[in-house]
């Protein structure tokens, strides 16, 4: 069985070791209880709500309430609380319902982009070069920006390596294993970021000196940013480089 923790909980039994050790230790004995035991064992197992079935909960020092979801082979720490901690939980609420109108407008929508589903696209990506794929991709459509939007003429998306590569290295933390594709710098892997060229009506890809070593990647970048072929040039710039950032 596997055991997640939400970055809430985590934050909460961060925050419990700190304000008092005995409960801290106490919570740690049922989290373990619950990785072997979801529905039964310490804590007095106990379905939260009939109405939301999966959501269970157990007690520690009286007061103190796990909350967490269970499903075939995973459990989801959803918070964990007592008179030490915020004790509000995060769960589904009641969906409203959208207006016919509103439904008919965001089908229609659809619709209509479904016809440009394969349009050149700007953005940026990693390449893995073991498994010859890319990842981390930020894709933007060129029909997303108009020539206001372009700075010194050129256009792309405003998503920086950084900020993806900590955002994804966040998930990957806490909704996996800990093991993925964003482990360490995030400049220590081969990147790009694609540009479109207003006044010139062309694609650029700029990359680091990593591509003559894997010029296989240029056909994936090519197929995933459904780029043409003959309005698109690689160019080599040092900031995408293997090691280098902004600083």
């Amino acid at each position: 069985m596997k055991l997640y923790l939400s970055p809430k909980a985590q934050y909460q039994f961060q925050a419990l070791k700190a304000k008092n050790i005995k409960y801290a230790e106490q919570v740690k004995a049922i989290l373990l209880d619950i990785k072997e035991h979801p529905l039964e064992g310490i804590g007095t197992p106990e379905l939260f709500d009939i109405s939301l079935p999966g959501y269970w909960e157990r007690r520690f020092n009286g007061s103190g309430m796990i909350l967490y979801y269970h499903e075939a082979d995973y459990v989801v720490i959803i918070s964990i609380g007592n008179e030490l901690l915020p004790s509000f939980e995060e769960l589904p609420s009641a969906l409203r319902k959208m207006s016919q109108t509103d439904y008919a407008a965001s089908i229609r929508l659809m619709e209509a982009n479904r016809a440009h589903e394969d349009d050149p696209k700007v953005g940026i990506f990693w390449y893995n070069s073991s498994w010859n794929e890319l990842f981390g991709v930020v894709a933007r459509s060129l029909r997303d920006y108009s020539k206001p939007n372009a700075s010194e003429g050129r256009i792309t998306c405003s998503e920086m390596h950084e900020a993806v590569w900590k955002k994804e290295y966040n998930r990957q933390k806490f909704h996996g294993d800990g093991s993925g594709p964003f482990i360490g710098p995030y400049e220590n892997k081969p990147r790009g970021r694609v540009f479109y060229l207003v006044e010139e009506d062309r694609f650029v890809v700029a990359v680091g000196k990593w591509l003559e070593e894997y010029p296989q990647a240029r056909e994936l970048i090519l197929e995933e940013f459904d780029l043409p072929r003959d309005k698109t040039s690689f160019e080599y710039a040092v900031h995408w480089d293997i090691g280098h950032t902004w600083r």
